[in-house]
């Protein structure tokens, strides 16, 4: 497993190559205004660090208009509609799956990206609930406005269907089979230098930036504290530059 050594490290060697490594981060599951979302937005304005929030647009409370109105580090993703699983129970959790006729989940889509596109900062992204969705959805998004989508992991290609351009998380902080908070420092340290070293390898996209995924509504203590501290270690590098939602999809 990784540790802070191994992250600066890595990063030097961007540096020593003249390279920049690009971050963005995606906190997800937001509806409304709380004392977490409160500190994860303190957090992004103290360290200058701009931060994607994943918006479920079906529950969207009022308050969290007004709320993210004039944040300007803040950008708005449109996390599916209502982030509910409509998988077999067989199969892992799926909003937007093979489970449902398509034109229903495209209405679905085009009333939630009605509800985003009214933030200050929307952007016209659909980040998929649990990281998963049907790819036969991909080629319909630019009808109903949606531009962009994103979920976990290496991404395949940067556009997976014309006028869709894909930027995913890559980081994973939280530790879902088991706690159910931090997973810890090394685990996430470990992605963190894996995903750097196989960009900078060229065994991955090298200009998929590399995403930081947080659920502010689940962060215990640990997670609150890593991401702090990794946002001020990495900030400080001359190798790093952390994008805003905007320029991660759109370069």
């Amino acid at each position: 497993m990784a540790g802070w050594e191994d992250l600066a490290q890595e990063l030097d060697t961007w540096h020593d190559a003249g390279r920049t490594a690009t971050f963005w981060w995606r906190d997800d599951d937001a509806t409304r205004v709380t004392p977490a979302l409160d500190r994860l937005l303190a957090l992004g304005a103290e360290t200058g660090t701009p931060v994607a929030l994943a918006v479920i647009p079906r529950d969207i409370n009022g308050d969290l208009r007004r709320c993210l109105a004039g944040q300007a580090l803040a950008s708005v993703l449109q996390h599916g509609w209502s982030h509910e699983n409509h998988a077999p129970s067989d199969a892992r959790q799926e909003e937007h799956g093979p489970h449902r006729p398509l034109e229903v989940m495209l209405d679905e889509l085009a009333e939630g990206w009605r509800r985003i596109r009214d933030f200050e900062g929307g952007l016209p992204v659909l980040v998929a609930p649990w990281n998963r969705i049907d790819a036969s959805l991909f080629a319909a998004l630019p009808d109903i406005g949606l531009a962009a989508v994103s979920t976990l992991g290496p991404r395949d290609a940067a556009e997976p269907a014309p006028g869709v351009h894909r930027t995913n998380v890559h980081v994973d902080i939280i530790d879902w089979d088991g706690s159910r908070g931090f997973i810890g420092e090394h685990a996430v340290l470990d992605q963190f230098v894996r995903h750097l070293a196989a960009r900078r390898r060229g065994e991955v996209d090298v200009d998929e930036p590399t995403g930081l995924m947080t659920h502010h509504l689940c962060h215990d203590e640990g997670c609150w504290s890593f991401i702090a501290t990794v946002l001020s270690r990495t900030r400080s590098h001359p190798a790093v530059r952390w994008l805003d939602g905007r320029e991660a999809f759109w370069p």
